[in-house]
């Protein structure tokens, strides 16, 4: 394997890299992405569902709709211009570098702070800024996978990835749920740990700096028109369709699982639950990322095992629908897992094949991420419609029907087996 120097030796950030990224490299972005990942999904799982229950009592959902909402909205813009700005980024460091020490540093500060709202508007708007921070995180982490790992080594990185995105969470939800279990508390906890782990890759990795002449004009103009520019490659836009339904399906799923636990299963502790499950989640998740990276990099055919991820997550869908017990949902928590985490590794990987131009990696990949974000905003609102008018039963059959239309979209896609 390449060292952090021999990656970051190429004459140009915009060629293509060809030396192997190394263990450093690799267990620096992937804590990064732990640290994150705890933050948010942790906060939204169990911490933020208590501070909605507590601040609006019945109308706890609806609250939670909001906050979720606001901050995928916040995390849509700020996606696009960290990666229009960090395509631009001529630190000696590297491009990418300086975003993630900045977001770290916001996710840090305003995940700490998140305890201290204490009304609903206060809730939507520190949890936005928090988003904010993520949003830089997000970006110029997985811009950084294009620009410095080889294609034939990228779904084996993105499997780190899909490890993060689960086991992440799982570590952070027995954080908040079995030793910081009070709201302030647990945010601040949440907001140390999501800093601390962004630094190494932060301040620990360098890679190729954008020369001068290489930068490309940045106006509000070309950034806007650079939203829509990506989306006229027909295998970008079925990549980021496939992406945007496989993430909708997966939010329908978890987003409302305390609520689930707690109001249709009738779980004595759905805190504990939402751990149990997260935890079976995480053990499918950690099975199948790194064979499935092995599997896609080695016969560098992406597009059949997106189709069997896919499938997977409907089924489980489909059993959290018709069978509304707990035993049920861990079964289907284990299908979930297995199923994301072939996801996962294979379809970032694949979605770096399809990228039109390496000049604008990070703000084609922000595209890219608009399409994880978006889910969390339409699921929040979506859910709660959904959940008022046709139950639980509703919400996952919807799990189903998005998974299935995942499958459904990767399958034109040209430039990928």
């Amino acid at each position: 394997m390449g060292t952090i120097d021999e990656a970051a030796s190429r004459d140009s950030a915009l060629e293509e890299p060809t030396v192997p990224v190394g263990r450093r490299w690799i267990g620096s972005w992937t804590a990064a992405l732990f640290g994150m990942y705890m933050a948010y999904y942790a906060g939204a799982q169990i911490v933020l569902p208590k501070q909605a229950e507590a601040i609006a009592g019945t109308g706890k959902v609806a609250l939670l709709a909001w906050v979720t909402g606001v901050a995928a909205i916040v995390t849509i813009i700020g996606v696009l211009l960290v990666g229009a700005l960090s395509d631009r980024t001529l630190a000696q460091r590297g491009r990418r570098q300086p975003w993630v020490l900045a977001g770290a540093v916001l996710t840090g500060l305003a995940v700490a702070g998140q305890g201290l709202a204490t009304t609903a508007v206060a809730m939507v708007l520190i949890w936005a800024v928090a988003n904010l921070g993520i949003s830089a995180m997000t970006g110029a982490l997985f811009a950084a996978v294009p620009d410095e790992v080889p294609v034939g080594q990228r779904a084996w990185v993105s499997s780190f990835y899909g490890n993060a995105v689960a086991a992440g969470p799982l570590l952070g939800i027995a954080l908040v749920a079995l030793v910081v279990t009070d709201v302030v508390p647990a945010f601040v906890a949440l907001g140390v740990v999501a800093l601390l782990l962004g630094l190494p890759y932060a301040l620990g990795t360098r890679s190729t700096p954008l020369r001068p002449a290489e930068r490309p004009p940045f106006t509000l103009r070309t950034v806007t028109a650079g939203v829509f520019t990506p989306l006229r490659h027909a295998d970008f836009a079925w990549a980021w369709s496939g992406r945007f339904l496989i993430q909708l399906s997966n939010a329908l799923a978890q987003v409302f699982l305390y609520f689930y636990l707690h109001d249709f299963i009738g779980y004595p502790d759905p805190e504990v639950g939402t751990f149990i499950l997260a935890a079976i989640y995480t053990a499918g998740v950690l099975v199948a990322a790194a064979p499935a990276g092995r599997i896609s990099d080695r016969t560098m055919r992406r597009k059949r095992m997106v189709v069997i991820s896919s499938v997977l997550q409907g089924i489980a869908g489909l059993i959290m629908a018709f069978v509304p017990t707990f035993t049920a949902a861990a079964v289907a928590s284990l299908v979930l897992g297995l199923g994301y985490g072939a996801y996962a590794a294979v379809d970032q990987a694949l979605i770096t094949q399809v990228l039109p131009s390496a000049a604008d990696r990070g703000k084609d990949l922000a595209v890219i991420n608009i399409a994880n974000v978006l889910p969390y905003a339409v699921t929040g609102v979506l859910g709660a419609a959904v959940i008022e008018l046709w139950g639980y039963p509703g919400l996952n059959i919807l799990v189903l029907i998005t998974a299935v239309l995942a499958a459904i979209t990767v399958q034109p896609i040209k430039a990928v087996r």
